[in-house]
Formats: C-alpha cells, structure tokens, sequence
C-alpha cells in the first residue's frame, strides 16, 4: 500500500476511535444533575407512570457493570415518567443514567427489608432458603427484592397523587430489564396501553380499570386444576413478574390481596420467597382481573403458518425474530413506528450474526390473553376458580 494511503486509512482510523471515544464520554458526563424530585418542564405530562427500584445485592449472578449498561439503556431512553427507589449511594449512578429525562428518586428505604410489609418479617425470611429448591442460587435480599414490587408500584402511584400527580396507568419495570440495543422512547405507548386494556376488557367483560397485566410465559400443569387456596404458593412458572400494572386502583388492590396472602402463606410455614410462585397461585384464585401476553400462545391467529426457526434459541420464538423472548412484552406494548424500527435492529443484527445466511422472520404482534380463559383452555371450560377465604 503506497505511503500516502496509509496516512489516509490511518488518519481514518483514528478518527473513528475519537468519535467513538468523546461520544461515550459526552453519554457519560454531560447530564444535568438533578434533584431527588425533578422534572424536565419541556416534556409532555405522561399519563403513564414506570416505578422501578435498585437495590444492589452481595450475592448475584450479574456484575454491577452488567447492572449499569442495563440502568443506562432503561432510564436514559425511555421518556416516559419514572419513579425510582435505591438506596443514597446508587443515586449518582441514576442520576447519571437518566440525564434530562423525567424522574422521581426515592432514598426513603436503605434496603427491602425497610419497607413496611417486609419489615417484620426478617428473621422469618431466614428459615425460606431452606424452603427454596433453588437456593444455591438465591437469597434472602432477592426475597425481599422480588417481595416488595407491589407496594413499591402502589406506595409510588400514592406518593405522586399527594403531591397533585395523577395517572391513568402505572407499570412496574425491572430496572435491568432492558438488556440489548432498542429504540424504545415514549414506551409503553398511551395509545398502545388503551387499545390492550380495551380489548381485555372485551374479552374479560370486566371494567378496564379492574384489570391487572402480567406476561405469560407458560400454561400451568393439567394436574394443577385441583389446586386450591389452602395447598398455598404454586411452584411453576405461569407468568413473568418483570414487567405488571394497570390502574391507579388495580395496583391498590393488588397491594392488599399480595401481602394478605404472602402473610397469611407465610405465617403457615410456607414458601413466599419467589414472588412468581405467589403470583401463580394469586391467578388461579383471581383469574378473571388478569390480562396478559403469551408469545407461545398456539391458538394465537399471529402463530399461524409459523415455527421457529432454530430450537432453544431465545431471540427467535413462534412469533418471529423478537429479541430476547422473555422480554416480548417490550416490543408488545411499543407503538407501531417504534416496532418497525425494532425489526430493521433484529434483521441487522441477524444479518451480521454468525446465523446470517439463515432466514429470519419479522416479530409479529399477538393478541391479549385473558387468564380465566387460558386456565379454561388448560383445565377445562368446567374448570371454576377456587374459594378465596383471605380476600374478597
């Protein structure tokens, strides 16, 4: 290579390094700091309030740097209002994530274990990893964790109402749920929200504001049609619990039937560490409240003349090429612009992986589904909820 094309390519290159280097610290160090209780005055009110929380744990399976790209593509994307509860020393790492954006930081609580329904039960707590058949890989923190959501989504709602802020929905978002590359701004879509809790309650005959989302991720066993309230929590998965809401006044109820049966289950000497477990049980008594999303539905009309197209790949599902399948509800509740933009990232990323020569399908978006009816579906159309004796 002659010599005048090598200064060329290397005076290329270098520029590229500085782009990239400079642009990274402009992402980094140029926000704006704000108060535990800011608002930026140039954004649109939100009718949708996210509550999230950040409570680094001693034991866990992800690196506080993996924590930190997740925070940053959440809280630095997402414009949508967020009321966010960590502990002092994780607030300049919030801070730092969110920039301009609007957000609520909430130090009232040092660990889970300080909030109200928790607070009592440590020691109780303690004697649950013996319980757990998981617990090489869980612990008494992530217990309370997982345990407090509802009452962090409702104590939020709560807080914003007393100080003249109200919403029409509010939705609880694990804080390193958005783990990838995403386009996702103005998410979950106002108009995306009201057309689902629309046509749930079509299918439920239920009023919107009595309904309770949570994705789906699998029907529960036949042979639980039997299950009834007093055999308590139900070890399985039936839904996700990264992602839940609805109404000002589903997210109170859900608060209050939440912690009368994690009190009443654990005061029996039962399992309540892993919410997913509570939260099974809860949509077996409570059936008819609960919409949601299952991407593996086979009945969904979006399934047909669809497979996937590699076996136990986790970006690839029923409903086409969609990220990682845990977190479909993503693309879900995004507005259709937003989802077009979301397949051209996943066909460039396919095209660019060593899989590239295989062909790929476009993410698809699938129906509501009400959980009395997949239960139905599952058990029986004979099949009835159990008797609830704690909440009515």
């Amino acid at each position: 290579m002659p010599a005048v094309w090598k200064l060329r390519f290397l005076a290329l290159l270098l520029s590229f390094f500085a782009l990239g280097f400079f642009g990274f610290q402009r992402f980094h160090s140029d926000h704006v700091p704000l108060s535990d209780a800011s608002v930026d005055a140039t954004l649109q009110p939100s009718p949708i309030l996210i509550v999230s929380a950040f409570f680094p744990l001693s034991k866990s399976k992800h690196t506080m740097s993996e924590y930190e790209g997740w925070l940053c593509q959440f809280l630095g994307r997402i414009t949508t209002d967020i009321y966010f509860y960590t502990p002092q020393e994780m607030v300049p790492l919030v801070r730092k994530c969110r920039g301009h954006l609007p957000i609520t930081i909430d130090t009232t609580f040092a660990t889970p274990f300080d909030i109200p329904p928790l607070r009592d039960f440590k020691e109780e707590y303690e004697g649950q990893l013996a319980l757990d058949r998981e617990r090489k890989i869980h612990s008494v923190p992530l217990y309370a964790t997982w345990n407090g959501k509802p009452f962090w989504l409702d104590e939020a709602v709560k807080t914003m109402t007393r100080k003249g802020r109200s919403y029409e929905y509010a939705f609880w978002n694990d804080a390193g749920s958005f783990r990838s590359t995403h386009n996702y701004t103005d998410w979950p879509a106002v108009a995306r929200v009201r057309e689902i809790w629309e046509e749930g309650s079509r299918l439920s005959e239920q009023k919107e504001e009595d309904l309770l989302f949570y994705p789906i991720c699998r029907v529960p066993h036949p042979n639980l049609k039997s299950w009834s309230e007093e055999m308590g929590p139900i070890d399985g998965y039936l839904s996700e619990a990264s992602f839940f809401g609805g109404s000002p006044k589903t997210v109170a109820w859900w608060r209050n039937t939440y912690y009368a049966y994690h009190d009443h289950y654990l005061r029996q000497g039962l399992f309540v560490g892993k919410d997913q477990n509570l939260i099974h049980s809860l949509m077996m008594l409570f059936p008819s409240r609960f919409i949601g999303v299952w991407l593996d539905d086979p009945e969904a009309p979006a399934h047909k003349a669809l497979v996937p197209l590699q076996v136990n790949n986790p970006t690839e599902g029923f409903l086409g090429t969609c990220g990682e399948n845990w977190f479909y509800y993503q693309f879900w509740f995004a507005s259709a612009t937003a989802r077009e933009s979301m397949n051209r990232i996943w066909e460039s990323a396919a095209r660019w992986s060593w899989g590239g020569w295989r062909q790929r399908h476009e993410c698809r978006s699938t129906r509501v589904v009400w959980i009395k009816d997949l239960l139905q579906r599952q058990f029986g159309q004979d099949w009835r909820p159990p008797v609830s004796s704690i909440v009515h």
